[in-house]
Order: C-alpha cells, then sequence, then structure tokens
C-alpha cells in the first residue's frame, strides 16, 4: 500500500521544490498547491512508473489530490 509520503518522496525525484512538497496537503488539488501542467503529468508519469500501474487518460482526470493518488494506486477508487 502506497501513503501520502511515499507519493511526496515522487514529488521530491522528479524535481519538485521541497518546500512545495512539504506544504502540500493531501485533500486539496494539487492543481491549487503549486503543481502546473508539466508537473502534474511528470508527477502522475513517475507514479505508473515506481508502481508499474498504467493510469488511463479518463482516470487521471478523476486524480486531484494526494489523495486520489493514493486511493487510486492501492485500488480504492
Amino acid at each position: 500500500m502506497t501513503n501520502n509520503e511515499e507519493l511526496k518522496t515522487i514529488m521530491l525525484s522528479i524535481g519538485l521544490d521541497s518546500d512545495l512538497v512539504k506544504a502540500i496537503k493531501p485533500t486539496e488539488p494539487l492543481a491549487l498547491q503549486g503543481l502546473d501542467s508539466f508537473d502534474f503529468p511528470a508527477f502522475a508519469a513517475a507514479v505508473e512508473e515506481k508502481y508499474g500501474k498504467q493510469i488511463s487518460d479518463r482516470d487521471v482526470l478523476r486524480l486531484k489530490t494526494l489523495n486520489d493518488f493514493a486511493a487510486y494506486i492501492n485500488g480504492e477508487l
């Protein structure tokens, strides 16, 4: 099972600013917390690579928060 701290580590691995990552609130949309149109797809791709799970275009549109990503990877969404 993945958790928010693991997902934040992935964010750091793709080069996101550590202060930005520390401030991420798991229940709020990532787009409203500083992830831009380049960061979000890079994060989604890194999550796919780390967990070996393909995220469809349709599904990625539903993944707005860190909690959404964790639930998706854990098979809860």
